[in-house]
């Protein structure tokens, strides 16, 4: 396989996924804020720069941090690389350059999500509903990616979109989660009592309202609410979120089953069956991906959470550069 066409395939699997991560942000942020008295502006949308990594691109060209400019800036500005329509558009692209291997109805599908996109602008969206838009992006990216699960041919092309696919979706894991700890808890905790005297909870301490529905807000960023309330007992701890998704082996977006499927096809694209890797790519994806499998809740706990975060983001980076001078950049 042409190096350029594997390139093609592996970052049409990740601005397709990243199409949707960015919609479900802004989508369960929306809501956040609506549905809790207690959150302002500010913390609203301030946490969704951070886990873009785009605050200073922001305020560079945007005056006010407020709902239309953020809206704008991560829907549909075309200078924003991240932005929803940006992504669309250059997975638009990448399928047109391979549409000769892909299937006929992965390109019509590309193709239709984008111009559906394009009929859409903030003022419409803010006229109407936003949850109407976002879910239009989240079904749009599912029906593609179900489309290409149906129709792509087991080979290099689809190992390609699925390495992109999973490795973006594992680093969006970890960024949300990383950027939740650091909005929810040093911030507040430090500045509030849990429980006073009489025992009245502070609403914007640990443990509060703020606290738990920060974190349940988590979860449904990435669609695990009802697995995690499903398969665990415990309370909206960042220390219950941050093991289910990043170690439960059977959620598709946790980090763990992410890495398990680059591995897996990593692996099938090199026909190594061996346990020793053969290249820089397959060792840099087994060593997470092992280290997940033999770690637990206390072992992340212990690192800090933060810091393993931190870690686990700059590791995908490594994953995704290993995978690029290995296979992408002939």
């Amino acid at each position: 396989m042409l190096s350029r066409h594997a390139d093609s395939a592996y970052w049409l699997g990740r601005y397709m996924e990243r199409a949707e991560a960015t919609a479900r942000m802004i989508d369960v942020h929306y809501h956040f804020g609506l549905e809790s008295r207690y959150v302002g502006e500010v913390l609203r949308w301030s946490s969704i720069l951070a886990i873009s990594g785009n605050d200073d691109e922001f305020h560079d060209r945007y005056s006010e941090l407020n709902e239309r400019n953020i809206l704008y800036f991560f829907a549909f500005d075309p200078k924003n690389f991240s932005s929803v329509s940006s992504c669309l558009n250059s997975a638009r692209e990448n399928a047109r350059a391979i549409r000769d291997q892909i299937s006929s109805e992965m390109w019509e599908c590309a193709n239709r999500v984008f111009l559906d996109y394009k009929s859409w602008n903030v003022d419409k969206v803010l006229k109407r509903s936003p949850n109407a838009f976002f879910q239009m992006v989240k079904e749009s990216s599912h029906l593609f990616q179900g489309i290409a699960d149906r129709t792509l041919m087991t080979g290099e092309t689809k190992d390609f979109f699925q390495c992109g696919r999973f490795l973006e979706r594992a680093d969006q894991t970890a960024r949300i989660l990383d950027v939740k700890y650091h909005d929810l808890l040093p911030r507040f905790s430090a500045e509030t009592v849990a429980i006073d005297e009489t025992g009245f909870r502070d609403p914007l301490s640990v443990g509060g309202p703020i606290d738990t529905h920060g974190w349940a807000a988590v979860l449904k960023s990435v669609g695990a609410f009802e697995a995690f309330r499903k398969t665990s007992t415990r309370a909206f701890t960042p220390e219950a979120v941050a093991q289910f998704l990043i170690l439960n082996p059977d959620f598709p977006a946790s980090v763990r089953y992410s890495m398990r499927q680059v591995d897996k096809n990593i692996r099938r694209i090199s026909g190594n069956n061996s346990v020793a890797p053969t290249n820089r790519a397959e060792r840099e994806i087994g060593r997470l991906y092992n280290d997940l499998n033999y770690m637990n809740g206390e072992d992340i706990v212990a690192q800090g959470l933060h810091e393993f975060l931190e870690g686990l983001q700059e590791r995908c980076n490594r994953i995704g550069d290993a995978i690029y001078s290995t296979y992408l950049s002939f």
